[in-house]
Parts: structure tokens; sequence; C-alpha cells
């Protein structure tokens, strides 16, 4: 597992293949200074295959182009990302280079005749669409997760990332726990992280989530966990979250978290490192993810 610097929100993630266009609007000015002045902007429209970028900017400008990947020795890249590609606007040529620092694409631009400047490139467009439980083709939950008659979890059922029950904490009897995502290991004996894992059928933008979990009177079954997205062929961590204690006995609890920035995936999985039940060497039980806008 790598834990690493994010891209999120403009949406060119290293790993995907984008089927339709992402909008955005680039923005250049005629001054190489390093700073944006009067510029012009154009719209434009982007595909990523793999380190592939090309697109169009009207009907008769076309772009082409490369992407870095992260880390690749092989390529000599680092946590920065670095990009180029090249615009046929109408007809005169124009190449841009520059870095992906923060989610923000920005650098220095050439024309054929000396012309040169700097610019941005930003999304005008977000996918605000959320997976449901239909867009799960695949749920894995660790083996601890089964096996006993408390060690248990729920197949994928229509009630899968639904959200559910609002954030108050909630008596054992509130809670249709047999229903959306579930997992519990009560027989005990911590092999941290325990982790489940949900595949969608395409790529989502989400930074927004609701997890659960549960006082069973020996203490709450989560006090810290990991998210993490699959990405260039292995898992990301992109960040690691405290579960606020359940007081009461016998209650149920959701709370809300955000990732750091927004991130692009077809993979997530949720890893829990720490519980505060330690009766029987350590029980864990995890309930309700959703996402949030």
């Amino acid at each position: 597992m790598k834990f690493l610097p994010l891209f999120s929100a403009i949406g060119l993630s290293v790993t995907c293949l984008i089927a339709t266009a992402d909008e955005y609007k680039i923005t250049l000015d005629h001054h190489l200074d390093g700073t944006i002045k009067q510029g012009e902007y154009k719209d434009i429209d982007l595909r990523q295959r793999g380190e592939i970028i090309y697109g169009t900017a009207g009907i008769d400008s076309v772009i082409s182009g490369t992407v870095e990947q992260l880390n690749d020795l092989h390529s000599g890249s680092g946590s920065e990302r670095r990009f180029f590609f090249k615009m046929d606007d109408t007809g005169e040529l124009k190449w841009f280079s520059g870095s992906i620092k923060n989610n923000n694409w920005s650098g220095v631009w050439f024309g054929e005749n000396g012309e040169r400047g700097d610019f941005n490139l930003i999304a005008t467009q977000t996918n605000t669409e959320l997976p449901t439980y239909s867009d799960v083709i695949q749920f894995v939950a660790d083996p601890i997760f089964s096996g006993g008659t408390y060690d248990t979890y729920n197949p994928i059922n229509e009630d899968f990332l639904r959200n559910r029950y609002g954030t108050d904490p909630l008596a054992f009897e509130q809670v249709e726990y047999k229903k959306g995502i579930y997992v519990q290991s009560d027989s005990g004996g911590l092999p941290i992280p325990m982790s489940f894992e949900l595949t969608f059928n395409k790529e989502f933008q989400l930074q927004n989530f609701r997890l659960g979990s549960f006082n069973n009177g020996q203490g709450t079954r989560l006090t810290t966990f990991n998210f993490d997205i699959w990405s260039e062929e292995q898992w990301v961590t992109v960040a690691s979250f405290n579960f606020s204690p359940i007081t009461q006995s016998r209650y149920w609890q959701k709370q809300i978290f955000a990732l750091p920035d927004q991130v692009k995936t077809s993979k997530v999985r949720i890893s829990a490192t720490g519980t505060s039940d330690h009766f029987n060497g350590g029980r864990v039980l995890m309930w309700g993810l959703s996402f949030d806008k």
C-alpha cells in the first residue's frame, strides 16, 4: 500500500478510461511572469486514456498530450505530476506544459511565432452522481467477518449505500442491521486492519460519507479507520479518521466524515485500525456506509 498525495476535483485520474468528455476552462495570458494578467479563456473538452489526454476546443481546435503517473521510477516522476499537451487552435499551434499541485493544473505555453504566457486549467462541470447498490459489482469482507456465529457480513442488498437513520444514537431495536452494509467480528483477536471493499461499475467522484458502529456494552467497536482507494494497481490510503465513542450501551450510531479532497475511483476500501471493545481479544463492527454530496 502507498500513502500518496492525491488528485481530486479536476477529475483526470491517471488510471481512468474516460468514455465521455469532461468540460474545463483554460485561461491564458501573453506575459510569461508566473501570474495570469488580462487573461483570455477558452472552453475545452478533455478525455483521458491511461497517460494520454486528448480532446477538442470548439469545432476546429484539437488537443493531444500526456500526463505523468505518480512516483513512477521508470519515467522519473515524483509526487507531483507533470503534463504536456499541444493545441491546434484553428490552425495555430500552441504548446502547453506544467504540473498539477493541489489539484491545480498550471504552467506555461508557447506559440509558433514566439508567443508565450502563463495558463491554468479548471473544471467547469463536476459530476455529482453518487454510487448506489445497483452500481456495486463486488463486495468483499475480510475472512475475520465470517465463520463464527456472530462473525458475519451482509451480502449485497438494495439498502447498500442507502443513507438511513441519521446521526443520532439509536437503541439496538431501532436499526435493521440485516439491511445495508454490515460487517461484524465477534470472535475477536484483532488482526488489524479489518477491512471491507466495494467495486463499482464505473468511476465516481467521492468526498463526503457516513459510517456507523456499535457499543454492545464493552466499548465502541470502532475507534480509528482508513479510507483507501484503488489506484495504479494498488491500494492508496486517502485519509485516516477517528470515530467518536458511542457512550450508551447497546446503541448504534453513524457519523459524518469528509476526505481532504475529492477523489475519483471505482473501488474503495474501509479498514478498521482500532476498537475500544477489547472483550475476547478485541472486536470490530462497521455498518451503514453511504456517500453524500
